[in-house]
C-alpha cells in the first residue's frame, strides 16, 4: 500500500492545468517505468502533473497558515518554497528510482535466467522455459513468469508473451538476449555467447551503479550540510534565532536525513553476492 502511494497522490493531484503543462514538459525518464508498470495505469504526463499539483498544494497550504496565523510570512513562504520543490522532486523520481532497483536486481540474476531458458529450450519447449522460471525463485522475474506460465495455460502462445515481455523489460541484457534464445539450436555456441554477452552486460551495470552512488553520496553530503546553515540563517535574518523555532531545524536535519537514505543514497541492490 505505502510502496504506491506517492502514485496515488499524483493520480489524484494530476488536475488539467497542470496536465497541460505536463504534456509538453516532462522528463524521458518517466517513460519506460510508465510502460513497465502498466497496473498503475499512470502515463508520463500525469506523473508530472500530480506531482506539480501536490507541490503546489502543499505550498498554498503553508503559506495561507502562516498568514492566518501572522507567523512571518516571508520566512514561511521561503520554507514552503523549499519544501514544495523537495516534495516535487520526491514524486518525479519515485517511479524512476523503483524502476532502477528492478532493473538492478533483475540484471544480478540476468545471465542464470538466460541460462535456464536456454537448457530448457535446447532439450525441451518454450513452455518448459517459461515453466522453469516461473519455478526458480528469481527475484521479480518468477513472478512475471507465473504470469506469463498461467496466460499460456489459457492458450496464449508463449513466444509471443516472451517477446512482449522482453521489449518491456527494465533488464539490458533480458531484453536483448531473449529473442536471440529462439534462433539457437547448437549447445556449445549458445552458451558461449549467453556467458560473454550476458557478462559484459552485467559488468555495465555494475559501472553504471557505482558511478551513481558517487553522485548520489556526493549529493546528499552536500544537502545534509548546507540545508541546516541556510535554515539558521533565515532565522536570524527574519530575527527568530531566539525563539523556539530554531528548535524545529533538529528534528527536521533528522527528517531530512532519513529522506535521503532512503531516497537517494539507499539502492537494496547487492550486484555481486
Amino acid at each position: 500500500m505505502w510502496s504506491n502511494l506517492h502514485m496515488k497522490l499524483c493520480k489524484v493531484f494530476a488536475v488539467q492545468p497542470f496536465k497541460l503543462i505536463s504534456k509538453r514538459f516532462y522528463p524521458s525518464n518517466l517513460v519506460r517505468p510508465c510502460n513497465y508498470y502498466e497496473d498503475l495505469n499512470l502515463t508520463p504526463e500525469e506523473v508530472s502533473a500530480g506531482a506539480k499539483g501536490f507541490a503546489t498544494a502543499i505550498f498554498l497550504t503553508i503559506v495561507s497558515l502562516s498568514f492566518i496565523w501572522n507567523l512571518a510570512p516571508l520566512l514561511y513562504l521561503s520554507v514552503a518554497l523549499l519544501i514544495a520543490y523537495i516534495i516535487h522532486g520526491l514524486l518525479m523520481r519515485a517511479l524512476p528510482l523503483r524502476y532502477s532497483y528492478e532493473r538492478l536486481t533483475i540484471e544480478k540474476y540476468a545471465d542464470l535466467i538466460l541460462n535456464t531458458m536456454l537448457l530448457a529450450l535446447l532439450a525441451g519447449s518454450t513452455f518448459d522455459a517459461v515453466f522453469f522460471v516461473a519455478k526458480s525463485d528469481f527475484p521479480l522475474v518468477s513472478k512475471d513468469f507465473e504470469l506469463i506460465l498461467y496466460r499460456v495455460n489459457n492458450n496464449e502462445p508463449p513466444e509471443k508473451l516472451l517477446l512482449n515481455y522482453a521489449q518491456k523489460q527494465p533488464s539490458t541484457t533480458l531484453r536483448k538476449h531473449i529473442a536471440t534464445l529462439f534462433a539457437i539450436n547448437d549447445l556449445d555456441s549458445a552458451i558461449e555467447l549467453m556467458k560473454d554477452s550476458t557478462q559484459f552486460e552485467v559488468r555495465t551495470a555494475y559501472d553504471r551503479f557505482t558511478l551513481e552512488l558517487d553522485s548520489r553520496l556526493a549529493l546528499s553530503i552536500g544537502i545534509s550540510t548546507f540545508m541546516p546553515i541556510l535554515m539558521g540563517l533565515f532565522l536570524i535574518i527574519y530575527g527568530l534565532a531566539g525563539s523556539p523555532f530554531i528548535l524545529l531545524t533538529v528534528p527536521l536535519h533528522i527528517a531530512l536525513l532519513h529522506v535521503l537514505k532512503n531516497q537517494i543514497i539507499s539502492n537494496k541492490v547487492e550486484l555481486v553476492g
